[in-house]
């Protein structure tokens, strides 16, 4: 698909006076577009769709061009190969989250839709799914951004127009943000101006007398709002497995809650599984072919739109899966072509890891996100480096899961901090009691008794 885009690009740049050409190497970005020959400017201009070379901004300097008129449905298909050269063809399609609904046997020339706004570059755009399964790119122009105030992230519904189906829609007006008025949006907070506070809520993930696995994780690493929550072990663990437990714990437990899923370099099944799964839930994905470009936009987008839930007053659980596949991401995109993990790829991930956080306002970011440790020199770069920022973490125990002992905690590794702020006096003192114990001592404890009142009275009546 893309390598028809610049071949159609090229003949259509190939078709246009020098005049044209310079006007479209103008909006593309192309320095001193005035200057020099034909091939040239067209050799730069397709250097920019192929992700060859960057755009330059325009220079406030020089003459202003006599005309500002140019060939916009040539400049957008420019700017949409250029984003398939960088994220991969298959982030485009198969990795888009939140496309835009489209309401049924709507025109699709002039329609009403709802998506998830996006920044690529300078541009701002949502994706929408047509009547016919096409997709469809809805260009939001800077003045919608700065006029109501909008952020990336942000759920926008409104009419769409375009002239003819091969060129790229545009928002032509809003009638609702975040499912809300938009006379709000002025009034709300940024996420970063938000006061934090130690997690002081629990997030209850027990689901009965039978749930051995959540009552353990409630009384030894109790899992609290605003918390950064670490599910470290070997592969074949259990990790996903234990994230997927956690998750059903706090939708059953907590439905006020929002989940939200980042699936980074995942397996298409494991992806449909997660949907099959949490259908009512938002779940972000990039499968293993997406690219490093298009696995970092999908961690980034999913943490945009926790934010501005957040920024409403929600409590937000993002769900990520895994710490080690997003650095490496990173260290890809930092060009840092290199087995080892640089500084800066982790620096990124911390500065994404940074966003948990409790508020004094009210709303929540809790990140729950697992970590393999063992596996190769990488793994065990990013957990020493990003151990000390998590105040939550369920180790797992790769000698006990071999051993078949479900769930293999390694409770000597398995704590919280501050944990006396979620759980009562009671729980506290049970845990301590029990914390010295074999696990699978532990769990026949917990099989004998329904409830942690009936654990109590057994231990210390």
């Amino acid at each position: 698909m893309s390598e028809e885009l610049i071949e159609d690009i090229r003949l259509r740049l190939d078709a246009l006076s020098i005049y044209d050409i310079r006007q479209v190497a103008r909006e593309v970005g192309v320095p001193q577009p005035t200057e020099g020959k034909k091939e040239r400017l067209l050799t730069y201009i397709v250097d920019i769709a192929t992700g060859t070379k960057d755009p330059e901004k325009r220079s406030p300097k020089g003459a202003r061009p006599k005309s500002s008129s140019y060939d916009r449905n040539l400049v957008s298909d420019i700017l949409k190969c250029r984003e398939m050269y960088l994220l991969g063809e298959e982030a485009e399609r198969d990795n888009t989250p939140f496309i835009m609904t489209v309401s049924s046997g709507s025109d699709p020339l002039n329609f009403n839709g709802e998506g998830l706004l996006e920044k690529s570059g300078e541009k701002w755009f949502i994706r929408a799914a047509g009547n016919n399964g096409d997709l469809i790119e809805v260009v939001v122009h800077d003045k919608f951004i700065s006029d109501y105030y909008l952020r990336e992230g942000d759920i926008v519904c409104g009419q769409c127009k375009r002239k003819t189906l091969e060129e790229l829609a545009g928002l032509v007006s809003i009638i609702s943000v975040n499912g809300g008025s938009v006379s709000k949006l002025k009034l709300r907070p940024q996420f970063d101006s938000l006061t934090p506070a130690y997690p002081d809520k629990q997030l209850k993930i027990s689901c009965g007398e039978h749930d051995t696995t959540g009552r353990i994780i409630d009384l030894f690493s109790p899992v609290g709002k605003g918390q950064r929550a670490f599910i470290t072990g070997a592969r074949s663990t259990g990790k996903t497995y234990l994230l997927k437990t956690i998750a059903q714990g706090i939708q059953t437990n907590n439905p006020e809650v929002k989940l939200i899923f980042t699936l980074i370099d995942a397996r298409p099944e494991e992806a449909a599984d997660f949907r099959m799964t949490f259908p009512e839930t938002d779940v972000f994905t990039s499968s293993f072919d997406a690219g490093y470009a298009g696995h970092v936009r999908t961690a980034k987008l999913a943490l945009e739109y926790a934010k501005r839930r957040v920024e409403g007053g929600e409590d937000v659980v993002l769900l990520l899966d895994d710490i080690v596949r997003l650095t490496r991401s990173y260290n890809m995109c930092n060009k840092q072509f290199i087995s080892a993990i640089d500084s800066s790829a982790i620096a990124s991930v911390k500065k994404y890891l940074a966003a948990a956080k409790n508020t004094v306002s009210g709303g929540s970011l809790t990140i729950v996100a697992t970590l393999g440790t063992g596996g190769g020199e990488d793994e065990n770069a990013v957990f020493a480096a990003l151990k000390d920022l998590c105040n939550m973490r369920i180790a797992l125990s790769l000698e006990l899961s071999r051993a078949h002992v479900r769930p293999a905690f390694d409770l000597q590794e398995t704590y919280a901090v501050h944990e006396e702020k979620l759980l009562n006096s009671e729980q506290l003192k049970i845990a301590v009691s029990l914390r010295t114990k074999d696990i699978r001592e532990i769990i026949k404890i917990l099989e004998s008794t329904g409830s942690d009142k009936q654990l109590y009275k057994m231990l210390f009546d």
